[in-house]
Parts: structure tokens; sequence; C-alpha cells
């Protein structure tokens, strides 16, 4: 009953529901990398999970400055005085208050994650448990947020301490996202980034957070959330400063266990499903059947190459936005995740896929249109198969106006004599596999 009164006078439904129309408002009325390739929320319930701690920069410190507007309550009708005569101890009142801040934000969290498992469920993506993790030290984060909003608003009960925790909130946020990002010019250490809520943005559909991690941010957040309360219940100057020992507890554990990398494997969506050389993973098994002849057939035809690749895989490593996609002299990688051209592709684009570059992917990211690096592949392609054609690649649109050179450097390399051709297919799977050189002047002097 109590309990029910707590919830209906302080603004915790409200914060619960900002949340949640932010969260929405975001991913449904802004077009980001979420609704694209490679880690659409909606491929896997894990990549909904990571694309919501992702939002966490904005809506974390949204949390905070609402839970310090909430414990600033008693000191802004004067009750400070008259509650601390009363009997009943404060880690009663208190408990209360940050149960009822907790549990509404932690219900926006979960309902925002709710309409994205909608979405997952909608777009046939695929679902598995590997997502709990995430989602709880989420769950976590945002009610550590709202209850150390509460006790800094009870402790400094003035107009600018809501607005100046969030702002702090927020740049110190962003100052740990910048540090997890790839590519960005950090200010703070990658450990000490890691101890955000929020996550960098995952560039696969088959990754989820390191063990490790979770184990660092589930140290940490349970200790700012213990601090958080002790510090809104105990009256003391020497009791607040006990306060603080969770947090430092939290921080001290934390710090050691953060690896180097964030992500890791999705070791289920992950997993290798396979037919003899051929293998995809299990979140793409429909595609084996399709892909596993066309495979065999691209291998046997690579087979006369030196050092020949004898498997093919798909790739389940997240995208590098500063490295070249992973290749490796005897496997030839097929990435569904970045090239979903592959996944409606019959055998003929499957297998020309393989060809492609003679078994080795691009040293450019997909979605640069390199020419060099487009009609080298091709080539190398039609090679085997005796019929340039465009690669089944979502760049293929873009590359039909250069139809016309293609056709031209093709007609030039088949001049050549076989052996010639043969020479210079090798010397493009070198360069390929070293991101050395043209690989279009490697085989087409133009």
């Amino acid at each position: 009953m109590i309990f029910r009164i707590e919830l209906r006078r302080s603004i915790a439904p409200w914060v619960g529901l900002a949340l949640v129309v932010l969260a929405l408002a975001y991913l449904f009325l802004l077009t980001g990398p979420w609704w694209k390739n490679p880690g659409a929320w909606f491929a896997n319930t894990t990549t909904t999970a990571l694309w919501i701690r992702y939002l966490l920069q904005f809506l974390w410190p949204v949390v905070v400055g609402a839970g310090a507007i909430q414990g600033m309550r008693d000191s802004r009708s004067g009750m400070v005085e008259l509650l601390a005569t009363t009997p009943r101890p404060a880690w009663q009142r208190a408990i209360r208050l940050a149960g009822a801040l907790g549990a509404l934000t932690a219900l926006g969290y979960l309902a925002v994650f709710g309409v994205g498992v909608g979405e997952v469920l909608a777009h046939d993506g695929f679902v598995s448990a590997v997502f709990v993790p995430v989602l709880g030290i989420g769950v976590l984060a945002v009610v550590a947020g709202g209850w150390l909003g509460l006790a800094v608003g009870r402790l400094l009960p003035h107009p600018l301490t809501a607005p100046g925790l969030a702002v702090v909130a927020f740049a110190g946020t962003i100052l740990c996202w910048i540090s997890l990002e790839p590519g960005l010019d950090a200010v703070l250490p990658h450990r000490v980034g890691t101890l955000t809520p929020s996550l960098a943005e995952p560039r696969g559909s088959m990754v989820t957070t390191a063990a490790a991690v979770d184990a660092g941010q589930v140290a940490w957040f349970l200790g700012l959330a213990v601090t958080g309360f002790l510090l809104l219940s105990v009256q003391s100057v020497r009791a607040r400063l006990l306060s603080l020992l969770p947090l430092a507890a939290g921080v001290a554990l934390a710090l050691p266990l953060f690896p180097a990398e964030v992500f890791a494997a999705d070791d289920v969506a992950a997993r290798k499903v396979c037919d003899g050389p051929v293998c995809v993973a299990e979140m793409h098994r429909d595609r084996l059947a399709a892909l596993a002849g066309p495979g065999r057939e691209a291998l046997a035809l690579l087979a006369k190459l030196p050092g020949a690749p004898t498997r093919v895989e798909e790739e389940v490593l997240p995208d590098s936005p500063t490295a070249p996609a992973r290749r490796d002299p005897g496997v030839v990688y097929l990435d569904f995740q970045r090239n979903d051209v592959l996944l409606r592709a019959d055998a003929s684009d499957l297998r020309l896929a393989v060809l492609s570059g003679a078994g080795v992917p691009p040293c450019v990211p997909p979605s640069h249109a390199d020419v060099s690096d487009m009609g080298a592949r091709m080539i190398a392609a039609a090679y085997f198969t005796g019929e340039l054609k465009l690669l089944p690649e979502f760049t293929r649109n873009w590359f039909s106006s250069k139809r016309d050179v293609f056709e031209q450097l093709w007609a030039k390399f088949r001049a050549l004599p076989e052996d010639v051709q043969f020479t210079r297919v090798v010397a493009l799977r070198r360069a390929l596999l070293t991101c050395q050189g043209d690989p279009l002047e490697t085989l087409v002097s133009r």
C-alpha cells in the first residue's frame, strides 16, 4: 500500500515513460546504423540489447537527472527536520522511494527491449538467450543511475543540482563512449571508458559483450547502486563517507577485469554448421543448402592455384572501420552480415562470390566503390568461369555503369597467353592476401 502511494506521488512513472518515449523516438524516427547492416537491431535479440545499451549514452543522464529531482523532494517540501524526528529508520523510507524509481526505470528499459524483440520476430531474426547479460547489466545501470541521482539530490538540494548532474553524466558518458569506439581520438583510457553504461556501436549481428566486461560492469554498477542507496539512507558524515566504500570496491574490482576488446563472438549465433568443407553460422543455417553445392564447385576450380583454399566459411567477426576484412590462404570467407545480397543469391552468384578475387576478400571496406578492387576481383572470377559478371555485392548497381570499362580490361586480360593469365591470377591472390599493390595493375597492366 505504501509502495503504491510512493509510485503515485513520485516522478518514477514519468521517468520510466520518458525513457520509453525517448528511446523509441530515437530508434524509429531517426535513420541510423541500427537499421542497416552489418548490425541491424532487428537481426538478433542480442544485437537489439546491444543497441539499447548504445542509447544509454543519451538515456542514462536523463535517469540520473530525474533521480536528482526526486531526491530533492523532502527539502523542497520543508520536511527534512520533521522526518528526522520520526522513529522509523531512514533506510525504510529510502527503500520505498528507491524501489519505486528503480522499478519503473527498469520496467521502461525492459519495455524498449520488448519492442525490439517484436522487431526481431517481425523480421524473422535470430533469437537466443545470449542477450540476458547485456540486458541485465543495462537494467542494473539505469537503476544505479537513478539511485545515484536520488542521493546527490538529497545531499545537494539546489535548483541547479539536477541539470548540472545530468550534464556531467552526459559529458562523462560521451567521453567514455568515445574511448570504446575504434577510430576516434579518445581522451580517457580504454579501461576507464568501459565503466560507461553505454556500449560502442555493434558492428555485426553475431557479437556480444565479452564475459570479462560483463563481470566488471556488474561489480561496478552494483557498487554504484549500493553507494547511492546508502547515501540516500544515512545521516551522519561518517556514515556517508563509509557509503563510498562499495563504489571504490566496484571500481577496484572492475578495472582489472576489463579486457582490451569489449565485444566477442556470439557463440550461439556464430556456431559453425557445416556440410563438408562448406560452413555457415547457425544464424544463417538456412543458407547452407544453397551454398554447399556452389561452394564445392568453386573450391574445385580454385584447386589449381598454389596454396589453394580448401574451405568456405561465413565470416562471423565484427566489422572493423580501420582494418581490412580477415583473410586466410586456406579459407574463403563470405560475409553475409555486410553483404546481405548473398542472403538472396542463387547458386550462380554464390559460386561467383567464392571465386571473386581468387578466393580472397577485398582490401577496401565493402561500402567503398573502388574500381581497381572490383575490376580485379571480377576478372579473377571470370578467369575460372569464362564469363565476366558483376559480383553479388550491394555496390553492383553502381558498378553497372562501369561495365564497358571492365569488358575492355577483361578482353585485354583474355588476350594474354594462358600461362601469363595463370601467373597474374596467382600474383593477384598474393596481393590481396597481403593488401599490397594495386589489384588491377597486378592483373592487367593498363
